[in-house]
């Protein structure tokens, strides 16, 4: 027996250090211990094993300071993860008027660096700094996002796409562009911006590993309370952010109602000053033990192997890839509907992301309260059709003119956000069951950066398959009446794109076989179906094409090679800007 203890102890650290690759996801894992046999139950918090100096039995650290510095990680990585994609709308369709599917491409971009979360983690965890694998990379990943936030509040600022009445400092929409260069100038603050996500991704990933291991010092009864009270402080942050750019960028140039604001260069200093903050923060006030040994990076690739060689996991990556790739195939007129049609202002839009965060919320605690038991594939089924009967009506009564107005069109925003909490939920359910003791964090790093990177490449495909359509859907000009636009004719076809994406939606759902239907399924594929690598060959294949492909096109929509058909573009032998400027005939 006490041979056998050292060996244990090892196995107990190794699942600490790769439980916390994405510990965002793995405090979940732990309450679905009442749900298995007695044979699979671990004790989460073995006996010797220290907390923390300061540690409550709550598992948060008890000292002002230290709590503090934890929290306000989540704090202003909510400030952050809100705060860049809020001002996107006013900067990138308001002041320089760029193409819809380069808008699109753009927030999609903000979320890229989520996609390389699972290396992150792997990285901390196998190449601690100093000894220490959670602050320094805090730091560092502060440090990061500082200096980016810092060069945009430098970057000068091209004038407006459109000419500006200098008397009610409104968009003259019905007068040629004054500057129509400006729309081909948000590659840069793009690129700044996702270079600032980046660095603030490397702290979250760092605080989620915190995370995991504060919540093992946690009573059984109260585990998940530590994870909640994180995502709420994040919650805040998120809200705060809204709220600041919805009443900071609230001026008219940025699509907003007054005649003087904030400038985007303004508002980022504000949250460079907050960035900048949590570099001392990190260093002085969290409390981390230096690691005496870790894990090394061969060690994480034949554990990541070994799970890729199942074909229960093979099926659930194909899942997480196609379904998403497919469902999220949207229109890229989306954003010059809300604009033009529905004139939305930024106060309102932000307001409405306020409240949908708060609505998320409640949508997150209906499923965990009343539809833990509910077939997977079942509510899959409802969620994905309903998530899109609930938006028709809403953009095709827009569309054609029956309706529009811009509280109208952002309640779409509002009651979908239900059916899509549901489905995120469910998604998780799926990982949490795929698990095995040992190995929750490969499942959940693993699976997370496949589905991310299924969203980014839905994106792709939307610029491709929608850059088809003629009149050109994400030429603005085609939705400005005093342009020319709004053509009957261009309404159909502005709905057509409409019924394609719900068409993509529906088909998704003929992926619902490989996933488990509920709990006893999915642990059954893992235990019963065989093993092969011929698998995990295929896993890497799949994924490294659809990353390599996203991403390049995604970047590509920065560059002068936008105007390529591939991109989404109308081609580069198209008529020169100058005689662009004018809707294009049906």
């Amino acid at each position: 027996m006490l041979s056998r203890m050292p060996r244990m102890r090892n196995r107990q650290y190794w699942r600490t250090a790769i439980e916390s690759t994405v510990g965002s996801l793995l405090v979940p894992t732990y309450a679905r211990s009442t749900d298995r046999s007695t044979s699979d139950s671990v004790d989460l918090v073995p006996a010797g094993e220290p907390l923390l100096d300061g540690d409550s039995p709550t598992g948060l650290p008890t000292h002002g300071r230290f709590r503090y510095g934890y929290l306000a990680q989540y704090f202003a990585v909510g400030m952050v993860y809100g705060g860049l994609p809020a001002t996107t709308y006013g900067l990138l369709l308001g002041y320089l008027n760029v193409p819809a599917y380069v808008y699109s491409t753009c927030t999609t971009l903000l979320t890229l660096p989520w996609s390389f979360k699972f290396m992150l983690g792997a990285l901390n965890d196998c190449v601690p700094v100093c000894g220490y694998r959670r602050k320094p990379y805090m730091a560092v990943g502060w440090l990061l996002c500082t200096v980016m936030l810092v060069l945009l509040y430098l970057w000068p600022l091209p004038p407006p796409y459109y000419c500006v009445d200098p008397l009610t400092h409104e968009y003259l929409l019905d007068q040629a562009p004054c500057h129509p260069e400006s729309a081909e100038a948000g590659g840069t603050p793009t690129a700044l911006m996702m270079a600032a996500c980046l660095g603030y991704v490397i702290a979250d990933v760092a605080a989620d590993g915190l995370t995991v291991q504060y919540a093992r010092a946690e009573p059984e009864m109260q585990r998940g309370y530590i994870q909640s009270t994180a995502y709420i402080w994040r919650s805040v942050g998120q809200v705060c952010a809204c709220a600041l750019v919805g009443i900071g960028m609230n001026g008219k140039e940025y699509l907003g109602s007054l005649d003087q604001c904030l400038s985007f260069s303004q508002i980022c200093l504000i949250f460079a000053a907050i960035s900048g903050c949590m570099v001392p923060t990190s260093l002085a006030c969290i409390d981390e033990q230096p690691q005496l040994e870790r894990p090394t990076f061969a060690e994480y690739c034949r554990a990541t192997w070994q799970l890729m060689r199942s074909k229960a996991f093979f099926c659930l990556v194909l899942w997480q890839l196609i379904n998403p790739a497919v469902q999220y195939v949207h229109s890229t007129a989306y954003p010059l509907v809300q604009r033009y049609w529905a004139g939305v202002e930024a106060l309102p839009n932000q307001g409405s992301s306020v409240i949908a965060y708060m609505l998320f919320s409640l949508a997150l605690w209906v499923v965990r309260e009343h539809l833990l038991q509910l077939s997977w594939r079942l509510m899959i089924s409802v969620t994905t059709v309903g998530l899109f009967a609930l938006d028709a009506p809403f953009a095709l009564l827009t569309t054609f003119d029956v309706v529009r107005n811009q509280y109208f069109y952002l309640s779409e925003k509002l009651v979908t956000y239900l059916p899509g909490a549901v489905f995120l939920v469910v998604s998780c359910f799926v990982m949490i069951e795929m698990a095995t003791e040992g190995n929750e964090g490969l499942v959940y790093g693993l699976l997370s950066t496949v589905s991310s990177c299924g969203q980014a490449l839905a994106t792709a495909i939307s610029n491709q398959v929608f850059g088809a359509f003629h009149p050109a859907l994400s030429h603005s000009a085609n939705y400005n009446p005093q342009r020319g636009g709004d053509q009957r004719c261009f309404q159909r076809v502005v709905a057509y794109s409409f019924l394609v994406g719900y068409g993509c939606a529906l088909a998704s759902l003929l992926m619902l076989p490989l996933m488990p239907s509920q709990k006893a399924d999915a642990r059954r594929r893992m235990a019963t179906w065989p093993q092969r690598t011929s698998y995990a060959l295929a896993t890497v294949v799949l994924v490294g094409a659809a990353l390599a492909y996203s991403v390049s096109i995604s970047l590509m929509a920065l560059t002068p090679l936008a105007c390529l058909r591939m991109i989404g573009g109308q081609g580069c032998d198209a008529p020169k800007r100058a005689n662009s400027t004018l809707a294009q005939p049906c």
